[in-house]
């Protein structure tokens, strides 16, 4: 009957914790069991991407930028036609690139959720 209970508890104070009843966090002790803590999930391996076609309007080799002119980033990591600067990953070739060029790229966020340009490949006529 004890172990019953228990795990009644153990429940309803799990469910308590998932839906944010009693201002406990995802992090902190469940205010009636000391030393139960629900952990947080670690972020998923893997980076979360957008691709998109755009015009290359500027490019700053010296600072790793390129300024973009693009339609709406499709995948997971959706954004909004504009015209905008970008850092560019270590591994893109900037020499290739010149303003008025199609593009199509590959972009992600960062640790600091900032936007990189992955990939960039000119747009075939």
């Amino acid at each position: 009957m004890k172990t019953m209970r228990l795990t009644s508890w153990l429940v309803g104070a799990g469910v308590a914790v998932s839906l944010g009843i009693g201002g406990a966090s995802a992090n902190s002790p469940v205010p009636e069991a000391p030393g139960f803590v629900i952990v947080q999930a670690a972020e998923t391996a893997g980076k979360t991407t957008g691709q998109g076609d755009g015009v290359v309007r500027a490019v700053d080799a010296d600072e790793r930028r390129i300024m973009i002119t693009h339609g709406p980033v499709s995948g997971p990591l959706e954004m909004s036609p504009m015209t905008m600067a970008f850092r560019v990953a270590p591994n893109v070739d900037l020499s290739s690139l010149s303003k008025g060029m199609k593009i199509k790229f590959t972009i992600s966020r960062d640790a600091k959720g900032l936007y990189v340009i992955e990939d960039v490949q000119p747009e075939k006529p």
